[in-house]
C-alpha cells in the first residue's frame, strides 16, 4: 500500500491467508502498518497486489465492494460513536446500509428497526450492556462505549470482523473484557484484532506482527525474543 504524496510505503512485501472461522491478532508498535492492512481488507486504502475477503475484490466492481463492506463489521479505536445520541441508536447505525425507507423512519423517531430488536437484545446481554441502552453515549465509561461498538459491528451478523486499537486507552479489567467479546463471537465469524498490546494479543490463537510495513512473525504464540525482534528496546506492553 502506497502513500505517493509522503513517498511512504506503509505495508510492503505482506503475504498471508486468514481462514475462515480465524481469530488472529495482528501486532506492532505504532506506526507498523496493522490500521493500513485492516484498511486494504475493505479497500480504503490504495494497494497494489492481490486482496481478496471472501473470494471478492475490494479494489473490484461496485458490487464487490458493496458486498465485502456490508459482510465486514469494523470496531474503531475509540468506539466512533455518537455521542448525543443513545447506545441503542448508536448501535443499530451499523446496519444502516441494508436500511428501507421504514427502517429510517423508525429510527428519526427513536425506535429501532424491527428486524433487529431481538438480534440487538440478545447481543446486548451477552456484552452486559442491556441496561445502558438507554443513556445517551457521552454517560457511558470507556469500556461501555467499546462495547456497544462491538454489538454494533457485530448487529448485521458479519463474516468478517475487524477492530483497530479496541483497548486503546482502558484499564486492564475493562480492556480484558472487551477483547472476550471480540475474542468469542457467536457464530462463524472470522475476527481480525489489531492491537500494540502484547497481553491482549497472546489472547489469540494466532499471532501475525509488523514491523515498519512488514509481516515478522507468523505464529500460535510469541515469545519474549520474538516480542523483543517486533518492538526493539521501546514502545511494548506486557
Amino acid at each position: 500500500m502506497d502513500f505517493p504524496e509522503r513517498r511512504l510505503r506503509a505495508v510492503d512485501g505482506v503475504t498471508l491467508r486468514i481462514a475462515e472461522g480465524e481469530r488472529v491478532a495482528l501486532l506492532g508498535p505504532s506506526g507498523a502498518g496493522k490500521s493500513t492492512l485492516l484498511r486494504a481488507l475493505l479497500g480504503a486504502v490504495p494497494a497494489t497486489g492481490t486482496v481478496r475477503v471472501n473470494g471478492l475484490d475490494p479494489y473490484g466492481t461496485a458490487r464487490e465492494r458493496r458486498e465485502i463492506r456490508r459482510a465486514a463489521g469494523f470496531v474503531r479505536q475509540g468506539g466512533d460513536l455518537v455521542p448525543g445520541l443513545s447506545a441503542r441508536l448508536n448501535a443499530v447505525m451499523g446496519t444502516s446500509p441494508s436500511w428501507r425507507l421504514r427502517d429510517w423512519a423508525r429510527v428519526l423517531a427513536g425506535r429501532v428497526p424491527a428486524a433487529y430488536e431481538d438480534r440487538l437484545a440478545a447481543l446486548a446481554d451477552r456484552h452486559g450492556i442491556t441496561g445502558s441502552l438507554a443513556a445517551r453515549v457521552r454517560e457511558l465509561s470507556g469500556g461501555q462505549r467499546q462495547r456497544v461498538a462491538v454489538v454494533r459491528a457485530l448487529l448485521p451478523g458479519p463474516r468478517l470482523l475487524l477492530a483497530d486499537e479496541p483497548t486503546s486507552g482502558l484499564d486492564p479489567v475493562t480492556a480484558a473484557a472487551v477483547v472476550e467479546a471480540l475474542r468469542a463471537p457467536a457464530g462463524e465469524v472470522t475476527v481480525v484484532v489489531a492491537t500494540h498490546d502484547l497481553t491482549v494479543a497472546r489472547r489469540f490463537p494466532r499471532i501475525l506482527a509488523m514491523r515498519e510495513g512488514r509481516l515478522v512473525h507468523d505464529g500460535d504464540s510469541l515469545d519474549e525474543t520474538a516480542a523483543a525482534g517486533v518492538y526493539g528496546d521501546r514502545g511494548r506492553t506486557r
